[in-house]
């Protein structure tokens, strides 16, 4: 069987993932904050996926090393997963480096549940990808040809908010600081969130058309 079509298919899918790994860009996009966030979790370490556009962006360029260490509820879709999520691999795998990854909109649907983290003790990191939008929806709603109504929102100082549940807080406010801080989390006991600015400028011109475009030319 001849698999060179296959092979040539997949070099050109790697290589269209590089493409943005290294961007300095900030906010951050998000080829770039996936690619910062493989090259610091081990290889048996989990991420928990919460339900926006990032979700997207995990799902196609994180490369997952061991089973059950990319966790996304991906039937329902339910906003708000991705802490209580992280929060069960922890308790199923407390030696494991754990990480949930969460919008703003579905980190503030279950935002309670940092308290319990913090009650239990857990040693975890919260990374919140802070567009001030339900920025999955405002995409589709754009897509359709609809006008861009009532998916902005103000949010809270996440730093305050992790503070006040007796976590620890940081905001990311440049690129080349979002590794060396994961590290940190890592190597340090206790419940860690992150605020960490996104752009989700390219979604569509990536998404939406150049995969399209770059298939049809293989």
């Amino acid at each position: 069987m001849d698999f060179s079509y296959s092979m040539k298919v997949k070099k050109a899918v790697e290589s269209h993932l590089l493409e943005g790994a290294d961007d300095p860009r900030f906010p951050m996009l998000p080829q770039r904050l996936v690619a910062d966030v493989r090259k610091v979790m081990p290889a048996n370490g989990i991420i928990a996926l919460d339900n926006g556009v990032y979700k997207i962006w995990f799902a196609r360029n994180y490369t997952a090393y061991e089973p059950n260490t990319v966790l996304l509820d991906n039937a329902l879709a339910t906003m708000g997963a991705g802490l209580p999520s992280a929060m069960g691999a922890h308790m199923v795998y407390p030696e494991r480096k754990v990480m949930a990854i969460c919008g703003d909109g579905g980190f503030m649907m279950n935002a309670q549940e940092l308290e319990t983290a913090v009650r239990l003790k857990m040693n975890l990191i919260c990374l919140i990808l802070r567009d001030d939008s339900y920025g999955m929806i405002r995409w589709k709603q754009a897509n359709m040809g609809f006008e861009d109504f009532g998916l902005e929102f103000k949010n809270p100082d996440f730093v305050k908010f992790a503070e006040c549940h007796g976590a620890m807080g940081y905001r990311v406010e440049k690129t080349d600081d979002f590794v060396p801080l994961i590290k940190k989390c890592n190597n340090t006991p206790g419940v860690h969130l992150i605020e960490l600015p996104v752009d989700y400028s390219e979604n569509d011109r990536i998404l939406n058309h150049e995969i399209k475009d770059r298939s049809q030319k293989i």
